[in-house]
């Protein structure tokens, strides 16, 4: 198994596609944890350190961003070094320039790709980066 006894933490408010991402996910051996609405994500990250990757949507009802929890997250020393990625359904062309400059790890658009959604995120944790377009042949790893 792939993602065998890592641990991923979800921040994701659409039911929906928290399941499509967490049955990918734990197919694969991962332990995944999850913040619905992001509202106190960052609480319930700390308490449930240590993490190997977050996954952050981009899109909240409300006034809260994806980019205002990765802020936050940047903001706490023992969240600094854990790798963020953006998964979200957000205008790639818009969204993976910002979170490049923001500092993210890598963006994954939505919809998943059922079969590369797991790699995407090992080779994250490996250290990697990744920036993908659902349908794009020229979609860039980096």
């Amino acid at each position: 198994m792939r993602l065998a006894n890592r641990r991923i933490f979800l921040i994701e408010d659409n039911l929906s596609n928290k399941a499509i991402a967490q049955l990918l996910l734990e197919r694969e051996g991962a332990r995944v944890q999850i913040d619905r609405w992001g509202v106190d994500a960052v609480a319930r990250l700390r308490a449930l350190l240590p993490v190997d990757v977050i996954l952050l949507d981009l899109m909240f009802p409300g006034f809260v961003t994806g980019y205002d929890i990765f802020q936050r997250i940047r903001e706490l020393p023992e969240l600094r070094a854990i790798p963020v990625v953006a998964v979200s359904a957000a205008d790639a062309s818009i969204a993976i320039p910002t979170t490049m400059e923001m500092g993210f790890s890598g963006f994954i658009g939505k919809p998943l790709d059922f079969v590369r959604f797991p790699m995407q995120i090992q080779q994250i944790i490996d250290g990697g980066s990744i920036w993908y377009r659902p349908g794009d042949p020229f979609a860039s790893k980096m």
